[in-house]
């Protein structure tokens, strides 16, 4: 009886020793396995989120704003992938603004899962100007910002900038200040030249204006109601208002001074 209770006693040891070891064994498994069903679920999520996202690919769009603004948008659009992930409304906003300088707003919508709507505003230009630094003619807005080279073979009738860059801002309000008060005279100007401290506006006709920088608007609306005069008003001038006492009116000829 003796021996038997010993023999007892080591076989329960020697099963302790195997359930701890099965034990253990489970232990080190469980991470495995967790890893490995994490694994599966995300695939399992990537390949669902893959579907949707060429479920929701773009297959019809409208574009408002004006044909040469809508041609470089279609050309945009044209070279995308038209997945939902490359076709998201404010990825496309940001991007066109970017890319596309002849854009001033636009307002870019989805309507899944497979339209497109795009309205943007165009730039107006208002003036050229020289970049001296790479001699390209750049297109200048309404708000002084030169956004973008004139193409070649684009041949667009406005006013020369010969000024800097710093003062093209200043230089578009003389081109809005005559657009405000006498549009015509606008569509007469040539060019717009920065002095020391005048402008000199060069019309057609030879008429030409010097105009001091520091009182300009005040001195802009006196000349252009001088020249409405019937006095005035038949033929050409060239006026210096540089000078607030006295001021220095003489017929135009063709070459400009």
């Amino acid at each position: 009886m003796f021996f038997l209770k010993q023999r007892k006693v080591s076989d329960n040891i020697r099963r302790r020793k195997v359930s701890v070891q099965s034990v253990a064994s489970k232990r080190w498994l469980q991470p495995l396995f967790k890893g490995v069903w994490m694994a599966s679920m995300m695939l399992l999520c990537g390949v669902g989120l893959w579907q949707l996202n060429t479920q929701l690919s773009v297959s019809y769009w409208d574009i408002d704003a004006e044909a040469h603004v809508q041609r470089q948008i279609e050309d945009y659009l044209s070279q995308r992938d038209k997945d939902y992930w490359h076709m998201r409304a404010s990825i496309l906003q940001v991007e066109l603004m970017q890319y596309i300088p002849d854009i001033e707003q636009v307002q870019v919508s989805r309507v899944l899962p497979a339209n497109l709507y795009i309205k943007a505003k165009a730039r107006q230009p208002i003036a050229l100007w020289k970049n001296k630094k790479n001699q390209q003619v750049m297109l200048v807005d309404d708000k002084g910002v030169a956004y973008r080279a004139l193409q070649r073979n684009e041949s667009i009738d406005l006013p020369i900038l010969r000024v800097e860059l710093t003062q093209l801002q200043a230089a578009s309000q003389v081109l809005k200040m005559l657009h405000q008060y006498d549009v015509r005279q606008l569509l007469r100007l040539s060019e717009l030249i920065a002095m020391d401290e005048s402008w000199r506006l060069n019309f057609t006709k030879g008429e030409q204006w010097l105009i001091e920088m520091g009182n300009l608007e005040y001195n802009v609306v006196q000349v252009i109601n001088i020249l409405k005069q019937p006095r005035w008003a038949k033929k050409h001038w060239r006026i210096d208002a540089r000078m607030a006492e006295r001021w220095f009116i003489r017929p135009a000829k063709q070459e400009l001074i």
